[in-house]
């Protein structure tokens, strides 16, 4: 009780009179048929006079209605068996605010609860008889003694689980977590200074007064400064992250937890070094290479994590020294160091990250996909619209769990989803969807509106819990990952090596972006549809599709290589040949690098004079009424196309030329249909026409005799 009332500043009188006033009464949500609600308060001091709260009792108020008449287990009371009244009615308070908070269920509360907080009451009679306060307990050495005493009574307190990545690894039970969990929240309950004030600070009390935004799809709502020894730095550098997420720059709550895991370490650091100093005044170049030294050693030595990246962890931690130290000289603050910044920390201590390989971009392959879709069906019903949706728009799942009832948008009978893109501050983001996906989003949408009022979905999500700790909030993007990898475990979705597949929510952005390129998109256009800040950021995917475009193109130049012969037919080279390496990568970087396009329009020579390469394609009769030997047919799936629409287009000018009685057009267009019925024949099975292979060949060993080994 000490420690709440020094940092609180709060007369223990007062904080009694607290929990006392808060158990005196309750408040009721009354539901409108339209959605709206209404909240009134009933004083009814229930909840503080009965040591024994009744489930039948509970139910009758109107906002649990709903959980008691769906509740059927046998458990049907809540003991406070204790003789410490002051114990009692804080155990109570902690309860009751959680209960009328939404964040515990009837159901939870008359099965889990009971056995547990027997017990802590149990441990504290024998422990503690005389203890006034939960809050004059030192929380860790308390903790410590509660597993002992769990462990001595036989009860389990650490329990072994299973993860699809990770293997297998121990938590602790709820049994051992309850004497934690009960303390923390009755200590932030009792802390009722303004949230600022405070040394932990919740987002959902920052949005709710302020209008900071946070990603309501995970659980990261706390950043904590009490890590932090010096009290002078800690305001101090309360003051700058308040500033920073008040301001009009791009700095969220994502950021301030990112600082939040840095700059107490640097702050720490030269208290240890320097504790004579309550600021930054006399900070020399000298003290920062011991702080580098620190920063490597621990990096190397304690970053013991899957995957850790040392360099990555010391580049986070000097980019954020870097920018705190920069701004309190910006801003006057009285701890900025005298020297500048930049003489301080070079350009040079900054590692240098290792540059990623293009294969590091974590897509779904299609052996996967295929697994996936095929299963699908036994993935939980809630999660199966979320794939869709993540798999065909290519948006960040946090903005996909985010989408509201108006997402959907038709124009001119198209179809797409409008939303807010959050990382890249993009309001009013569009992007193109299929019918069969805009039908899915409609009946999300009904489901939503029919089941949502201001209570449980004030923010009109479409998916989104309606009860329970996250009511009114989206699904939770670790229950989404979750679940498509328990379907990994449970149908066996495998790699190409046979191992399970291990999902990760990002990826299906990455596919969207690979599949996109694929299709032939350009990189502008994706970079549209993904917000990305940057072309460069799609770069990545381009380079990817670079090699897989690369390999498909030998997969079908080594299926069937044609050529034109001296009289402009084709012929197939030889299939017991095999395509040389170098052959190959000259038919690439030709066809990559050198070749332009021919698309044929509608020719206007004949409305005032007659050109003789009108009524002849010139790339197919330019050598002598032959085709060029340097045309390359089918090296994209896109010629088959241009093949098809040729034949279809010369086709309807025959019908037309037929009908006006042209026959110098009809045979002029029925020559050229043969030409390219030939070629479409040849090339729509996936084979290649390339007019000069004998050529390459021969240029080949020519390379090779001065000395070039690769082309």
């Amino acid at each position: 009780m000490k420690k709440i009332i020094e940092s609180n500043s709060i007369p223990q009188s007062e904080y009694w009179d607290l929990i006392t006033s808060t158990l005196s009464s309750y408040e009721v949500k009354d539901i409108s048929n339209d959605g709206t609600v209404k909240r009134r308060t009933v004083k009814d001091d229930y909840f503080l006079v009965n040591d024994i709260w009744n489930v039948n009792d509970i139910g009758r108020i109107p906002n649990f209605k709903e959980q008691y008449e769906a509740y059927k287990r046998t458990g049907k009371y809540l003991k406070f068996t204790t003789n410490n009244n002051g114990i009692a009615s804080e155990l109570k308070f902690v309860i009751y605010q959680n209960l009328f908070k939404d964040e515990l269920s009837i159901s939870s509360l008359f099965t889990s609860y009971p056995i547990n907080l027997n017990r802590l009451v149990e441990f504290l009679s024998a422990k503690h008889s005389r203890l006034s306060s939960l809050l004059d307990l030192d929380v860790d050495k308390e903790e410590k003694e509660w597993i002992w005493w769990l462990n001595n009574k036989g009860i389990k307190t650490i329990i072994t689980l299973k993860n699809i990545k990770y293997g297998e690894y121990q938590n602790k039970t709820l049994a051992a977590n309850f004497f934690r969990s009960m303390y923390e929240k009755l200590f932030n309950l009792a802390d009722t200074r303004e949230e600022w004030e405070k040394d932990r600070w919740d987002v959902r009390v920052l949005n709710a007064n302020y209008g900071i935004k946070y990603n309501t799809s995970t659980s990261l709502y706390f950043v904590d400064f009490s890590s932090i020894k010096n009290h002078v730095f800690r305001q101090i550098f309360k003051k700058y992250i308040k500033s920073r997420l008040l301001g009009g720059g791009r700095f969220s709550w994502s950021s301030s937890r990112k600082y939040l895991r840095c700059v107490p370490k640097f702050f720490n650091f030269i208290s240890e070094l320097r504790p004579e100093w309550n600021d930054l005044n006399m900070l020399t170049r000298e003290d920062i290479e011991k702080y580098l030294n620190h920063l490597h050693y621990y990096s190397k030595n304690n970053l013991k994590q899957k995957n850790a990246n040392p360099k990555e962890h010391i580049r986070e931690n000097l980019r954020c020294v870097y920018t705190f130290l920069k701004d309190t000289q910006r801003f006057d603050y009285n701890i900025a160091p005298e020297k500048s910044i930049s003489k301080l920390l070079y350009s040079e201590d900054f590692p240098k990250l290792d540059k990623k390989s293009h294969d590091d971009i974590d897509y779904i392959p299609d052996h996967v996909l295929e697994q996936l879709f095929e299963h699908i069906n036994y993935l939980h019903p809630d999660v199966q619209p979320v794939v869709w949706v993540a798999f065909k728009s290519g948006l960040r799942i946090s903005d996909v769990l985010a989408l509201t009832q108006d997402c959907l948008i038709c124009l001119n009978g198209k179809y797409s989803i409008q939303t807010e893109v959050e990382k890249t501050y993009v309001k009013g983001h569009k992007i193109p969807i299929d019918e069969q996906l805009a039908n899915m989003i409609a009946v999300l949408t009904k489901n939503s509106k029919e089941l949502s009022n201001e209570d449980n979905n004030p923010d009109k999500y479409i998916f989104v819990r309606y009860s329970g700790a996250r009511k009114g909030k989206p699904f939770a993007q670790s229950w989404f990952q979750s679940e498509l990898n328990n379907l990994a475990l449970k149908k066996n979705i495998t790699d190409e090596m046979g191992n399970i597949f291990h999902f990760k929510s990002h990826q299906f952005r990455h596919t969207y972006a690979v599949k996109m390129l694929n299709a032939g998109a350009d990189i502008l256009t994706v970079q549209e549809l993904l917000a990305h800040a940057s072309p460069e950021m799609t770069m990545r995917y381009a380079r990817l599709l670079d090699d897989t475009k690369r390999k498909e193109f030998e997969k079908v130049v080594k299926q069937g290589v044609f050529t034109f012969n001296l009289n402009g037919e084709i012929q197939q080279v030889s299939e017991a040949e095999d395509i040389p390496e170098d052959i190959l990568n000259m038919m690439w970087k030709d066809e990559k690098l050198n070749a332009l396009d021919n698309p044929y329009g509608t020719c206007r020579a004949r409305v005032n004079g007659n050109c003789p390469l009108a009524a002849e394609p010139p790339c197919l009769t330019a050598n002598e009424g032959k085709p060029c030997f340097d045309l390359a047919v089918g090296m994209t799936s896109f010629d088959v196309k241009k093949y098809e629409l040729l034949i279809e287009t010369t086709t309807k000018w025959i019908e037309a030329s037929k009908e006006y009685g042209r026959e110098d057009m009809v045979k002029a267009n029925e020559r050229n249909l043969e030409r390219y019925q030939n070629i479409y024949d040849t090339i729509k099975d996936g084979n290649v026409i390339f007019g000069r292979f004998d050529r390459m060949k021969r240029q080949l060993e020519r390379k090779k005799k001065k000395g070039v080994k690769h082309v």
